[in-house]
């Protein structure tokens, strides 16, 4: 047997591959499409909202005193800003209860204008101190460069607020709100809400994505190893088919060597007889 005729011989394992890969590259089905698409849409909505609510708390971790850094995320607990109300002939517009007010910290809190929205700390009713939202209705000067502000939330039933405002004690000046996220976030922050909504659903992400990483580890190594094998069987084939031509080529040469003989033994022969 030629070398080349060697070299195009299929082995069991050649003969195989084809159906092999033509197995591994089928299709996945559009219904699978779907739901993996979906699936991956849940786990990222999931992950953003969970960096969301952490920067929420990270933001503003304390329901009776604003964050240090420049952006406040405040929850609105009580509706004494939903409504509107005409200064001056402009008319401005509240926010209702369980909105997120979203402030940053005044860059001169003793340049605050009529119609701005601040946040200021106060007592409730059972001395608690806490943080409220309301706006300035009048901008009082009590002596020459020294201000105060008078505040009133936009409800049409709120009262103007008893005590009259330092610059010093404006905390956040407001900036835009979202309604609802406000109400989301002081119940995932009551009691162990935070545990139902976010820690387990990640911890279950993460579960199920350590289980993805394994399984595609286990399927690359289960490929390398029937590749392995697939050239181990390959290689004894064509060791066989080699001992096979060794085998034939001795035998041929031994023929040979007979008949070579023979054809010597058939001379002297005739070398006698003559």
């Amino acid at each position: 047997m030629k070398e080349k005729e060697l070299n195009t011989i299929e082995t069991p394992a050649e003969q195989s591959a084809p159906a092999t890969e033509e197995k591994e590259e089928k299709p996945v089905s559009k219904k699978k499409k779907i739901l993996n698409g979906i699936f991956l849409g849940v786990q990222i909505a999931l992950v953003l909202f969970a960096i969301i609510l952490t920067l929420i708390m990270i933001l503003n971790p304390k329901q009776d005193d604003v964050s240090t850094v420049g952006i406040k995320l405040l929850p609105v607990l009580t509706d004494s800003m939903d409504g509107s109300r005409v200064i001056d002939g402009k008319e401005y517009k509240g926010f209702p209860a369980g909105a997120l007010v979203i402030a940053k910290s005044p860059k001169n809190r003793d340049n605050l204008q009529v119609g701005d929205v601040v946040t200021f700390q106060m007592r409730n009713s059972e001395n608690e101190l806490v943080l409220n939202t309301h706006r300035i209705i009048e901008v009082v000067e009590i002596e020459p460069g020294v201000k105060k502000y008078r505040t009133q939330g936009d409800n049409p039933n709120a009262t103007v607020d008893s005590t009259l405002k330092l610059p010093g004690d404006i905390k956040a000046v407001y900036v835009t709100h979202i309604n609802g996220l406000g109400k989301a976030l002081t119940w995932i922050r009551d009691g162990y809400h935070f545990i139902y909504i976010i820690i387990i659903p990640l911890g279950l992400l993460l579960i199920y994505n350590i289980y993805l990483v394994a399984q595609i580890v286990v399927e690359n190594k289960m490929k390398k190893a029937k590749a392995a094998a697939a050239e181990s069987a390959k290689q004894e084939a064509l060791a066989s088919i080699d001992e096979e031509e060794i085998k034939k080529r001795a035998i041929e040469e031994y023929l040979k060597s007979q008949a070579a003989a023979a054809e010597a033994g058939d001379r002297e022969k005739k070398g006698d007889t003559d």
